[in-house]
């Protein structure tokens, strides 16, 4: 224990492990810090030197452990003269000599200051000789420690040792070094640690440094990035933004920094994956001005800073590649060729076409870059044949990829090298691709066709993209199928009901009548099947009795319905189909249905709009869906017995709306309850859904008849 202060019987003092420790006037130990000691001189030198003993503690077991890795003997004196010390030592059992060495001013051996603090503390450092002296007059005038001792340690200094800070900034600034080492000071640097890293803190502290020293502002910018990127996690973007600052600062106050060490820092960050996209291009422009020569070797480090800055898709950007292009001409190398040599480093890692596809590869393949990356990498054309076309800019960029790549070559098979089969397997992953929200794309259509000679060559299947449980749904070319079959390509074997794709997602406009395949009786019974499915509102989301979330009668359409008649409806198979569906609504109605099977009728023909108006007239059947008697039907479905009159009543101050809720409305709760005086809660809630379920179906039946009537 060291020093103890108090205020009216509040004591705060550091015990063995530096931590301090609180107690009240009856000396029991307290949990928080007192109002009384929260805001005294006192404690806040307690926390320096506790600041001061941790970091001094921290660097003797780091060094002690390194000493004993390497063999290095170190005097007794040092374990002699600082407890921290000799702990450190004993523990990582560091060989030690008794005789000192003789005094000398050798650059590259230590000399140990040891110094002793009002609270009884003592502490030894090890420093260079160049910095002790220095150290030495800011520790009398800033700090609380006194000198009392100084010897020679004869521990030499691997040659190799990078200089820490705040001595680094002080070997760069010969002739200034108190005023680094004072700078240092102030912003929080000390032998014993480096400031605590709260940003808004930082800010205030760089900005001052800014007014007061700017000269030494990048360093202490480089600094703060190395320690952030050292600390990691959140620390990390943060390291991002110092480095950048550095560079600006560095060009405001015109420094110029080792050529080597800056390409290096950029390196560093850049694998780090630290490094903005700002400070690449602020880098570009500082290397390759207007006018200005750029050395090969200049070139080529910063090529490699834009392939280690690469670690996915997402940091490719837009510039990139007229960045490599502006310093390769200011080098008076070929800039395509440096672009293909970037490409060759980073499609192995990130991918063709993968992140930036509209920006930075549709500038970095425009020109001549493509040939030369499949000179250098021939691997490159089956990278192109894994691109479908959303992968590129445009459909135009993909079909030019193709080309240009010869990966189209060998997919007609002029060029040879692609396994049988591969064809078929390449246009099936497009075609499965294609996105339903947008109209199709003929140029892979055409595509397609053009391949129909190599793919009837190879005589292995070609898939369609039907639906499946772990891919995402897409158009069904039933088109295309059709001219597969007109120019002998075989088309494997369609899932039952086509993998129910629904009408809407199969696409015939090219070829509509379809008639090479709806010849094939497998094709033929499958899409029958898929339609008739369909119709009866198979697979689809549930109808009938919970039709208020889906197909509710009263609808005009809902969220799945047609939104225009389905080109396979117009086929000859599919009008068929439609008349053989109506004529079996005809037929239920005639065998009598109850309430909730007319919402299973009517939900269908909301699903399917306006194909009955443009298919499906008939004044006969209109007349038959017109004759059904709702009122009857909600009459049966009612709990309790009740006079036709007072509910057709009812019915007729009601509209159609959707049952949302377990119970009706305030005003038509009122009008219920009058028309029916003794029924349940229970039984009210079953009185309103059947009514608001009879008025729905009656306008559903309105608007059936009207579009089934001429």
């Amino acid at each position: 224990m060291g020093r103890r202060y108090e205020v009216d019987g509040y004591t705060a003092e550091l015990d063995d492990d530096f931590q301090v420790v609180y107690r009240n006037p009856r000396g029991k130990k307290l949990q928080q810090t007192p109002d009384r000691l929260a805001d005294s001189e006192g404690v806040r030198r307690l926390y320096r030197l506790r600041r001061a003993l941790t970091g001094h503690r921290r660097y003797a077991r780091v060094q002690a452990e390194a000493w004993a890795t390497a063999g290095t003997r170190v005097p007794v004196a040092l374990a002699e003269s600082d407890p921290v010390w000799r702990e450190a030592l004993d523990y990582a059992d560091v060989g030690r000599v008794a005789d000192l060495p003789a005094p000398d001013a050798d650059e590259a051996a230590l000399i140990a200051r040891t110094y002793i603090h009002p609270d009884d503390h003592t502490m030894t450092l090890l420093l260079r000789a160049s910095f002790a002296r220095h150290w030495d007059a800011l520790v009398a005038s800033q700090e609380d420690w006194a000198l009392t001792d100084t010897f020679a340690t004869g521990i030499r200094i691997p040659g190799d040792a990078e200089l820490a800070f705040p001595e680094r900034l002080m070997a760069a600034h010969p002739g200034r070094e108190r005023e680094a080492l004072e700078a240092a000071y102030a912003f929080g640097w000390s032998l014993w640690g480096s400031p605590l890293l709260y940003k808004s803190a930082l800010d205030d502290d760089l900005e001052h440094l800014a007014a007061t020293a700017p000269r030494f502002l990048p360093a202490f910018l480089d600094e703060l990035a190395d320690m952030r990127m050292k600390a990691g996690g959140k620390h990390k973007e943060h390291a991002t933004g110092y480095f950048t600052r550095a560079r600006n600062a560095e060009r405001e106050h015109h420094t110029k920094p080792d050529e080597r060490w800056l390409d290096a820092r950029y390196t560093t960050f850049a694998d780090h994956g630290a490094l903005a996209i700002g400070a690449v291009r602020a880098h570009a422009k500082e290397l390759a001005p207007r006018g200005a020569v750029v050395s090969p070797d200049q070139l080529r480090r910063f090529r490699d800073v834009l392939v280690r800055r690469v670690h996915t898709p997402h940091d490719l950007y837009p510039g990139m590649a007229a960045d490599l292009r502006k310093v390769a001409r200011a080098a008076g190398a070929n800039p395509e060729s440096e672009v293909a040599a970037l490409l060759e480093d980073i499609v192995p890692r990130v991918g063709l076409c993968e992140g930036d596809t509209d920006k930075f590869w549709a500038d970095a393949l425009k020109g001549k870059a493509l040939d030369l990356l499949v000179e250098r990498r021939p691997e490159t054309v089956y990278d192109v044949l894994r691109l479908i076309p959303g992968d590129a800019n445009s459909t135009e960029d993909w079909l030019s990829l193709l080309r240009r790549s010869g990966a189209l070559a060998l997919l007609t098979g002029e060029r040879p090298g692609l396994p049988a089969g591969e064809a078929a397997r390449w246009l099936h992953d497009c075609l499965a691709c294609e996105p339903t929200w947008r109209v199709r794309n003929d140029e892979l259509y055409d595509l397609a066709v053009r391949l129909a000679p190599r793919l009837a060559a190879d005589a292995v299947p070609v898939r369609l993209p039907y639906p499946a449980p772990d891919r995402r749904r897409a158009p069904i070319p039933l088109d295309l199928a059709d001219e597969l079959l007109e120019h002998a390509v075989p088309l494997a074997d369609p899932p039952p009901k086509l993998g129910s794709p629904g009408a809407a997602r199969m696409l015939v406009h090219r070829r509509p009548d379809l008639s090479r395949l709806l010849a094939d009786p497998r094709f033929a019974r499958e899409l029958r099947s898929a339609l008739d499915a369909e119709l009866e509102l198979e697979g689809l989301p549930g109808a009938g009795v919970s039709y208020h979330r889906h197909y509710r009668p009263h609808r005009e359409a809902e969220l799945n319905s047609w939104r225009s008649t389905p080109g396979i409806c117009r086929t000859p198979m599919g009008r068929e189909v439609l008349c053989a569906w109506l004529n079996r609504q005809r037929e239920r109605v005639r065998a009598g249905l109850d309430l909730h099977g007319l919402v299973h009728m009517l939900a269908p023909f909301v699903h399917i709009g306006g194909a009955v108006d443009e298919l499906l007239k008939d004044e006969a059947a209109a007349r038959e869906f017109a004759s059904v008697d709702v009122v009857a039907l909600v009459l049966a479905d009612l709990p309790t017995e009740a006079g036709r009159p007072a509910i057709e009543g009812l019915m007729a101050t009601m509209r159609p709306e959707d049952l949302i809720g377990t119970r009706p409305m305030p005003g038509l709760r009122t009008r219920i309850d009058e028309t029916f005086p003794d029924l349940s809660e229970l039984q009210v809630a079953q009185a309103w859904k059947a009514l608001q379920t009879g008025v729905n179906c009656q306008e559903g039946l309105r608007r059936l008849v009207a579009r089934l009537s001429d």
